[in-house]
């Protein structure tokens, strides 16, 4: 996963946004809807202690602590998934070997028709010695991503059920009413979830042939 820059005109056909990532003071990094690295900064060099033209070889991703990166990315595919800004903490290893203790704030930007996480990182090391609790207020709003998610995909199976779409359409489907009612994705899966479950009931017909299919469910695997 490469550096700066990594083919930002063609990834995000936005050279004003490019050129404004490329100029910020503070550290950034933007992810695809693939959640693939397309861009930095020289912040962001600066931040792990490299010279700009070493940070061309870079990987980001192995600079992250194991422990950290599960969780960090997680919540970078819920920023994705939800288009909800999140923030949460992850140990990045600068090039002297020390551990710092980076908070990053993810929110999205939309390009041509691409959704894309943009990550702003600040140096919180010596926040978090100094406070502990810090990480634990992190962990809470790392559960709310993965609830958000839950309930999406909540949303994305109703949604599946009823109108025979694939899990892409289904989400696409709920982008767009998104969009239409300025209202958050996660709001509108939250809502019909409720919905579906208090007005729409199965016809009897149906849930019995379901049942057949839940039942021989481990018949039908294929050979």
């Amino acid at each position: 996963m490469p550096g700066f820059p990594f083919a930002p005109a063609d990834s995000l056909g936005q050279d004003a946004f490019t050129s404004l990532v490329v100029s910020l003071p503070r550290p950034v990094s933007v992810y695809d809807d693939r959640r693939q690295l397309v861009l930095t900064n020289p912040a962001l060099a600066d931040f792990v202690g490299y010279r700009l033209d070493e940070f061309d070889r870079v990987d980001l991703a192995e600079l992250m602590h194991p422990s950290d990166a599960p969780r960090w990315f997680g919540l970078v595919r819920g920023v994705l998934d939800t288009g909800t800004a999140h923030a949460g903490y992850a140990r990045i290893r600068h090039r002297n070997g020390n551990w710092l203790w980076a908070h990053g704030f993810a929110s999205t930007f939309t390009s041509a028709d691409t959704r894309f996480a943009v990550l702003v990182w600040q140096d919180r090391t010596d926040d978090v010695w100094n406070n502990p609790r810090l990480l634990d207020e992190a962990d809470v709003a790392s559960a709310d991503v993965v609830r958000s998610r839950a309930i999406i995909e909540q949303a994305k199976g109703a949604l599946m059920l009823v109108y025979s779409l694939s899990a892409d359409a289904a989400f696409d489907l709920l982008t767009w009413r998104s969009q239409e009612t300025n209202t958050k994705i996660r709001v509108i899966a939250e809502q019909l979830v409720l919905a579906f479950g208090d007005d729409i009931r199965a016809p009897t017909p149906f849930r019995d042939r379901f049942d057949a299919l839940l039942l021989t469910a481990h018949e039908r695997r294929s050979r």
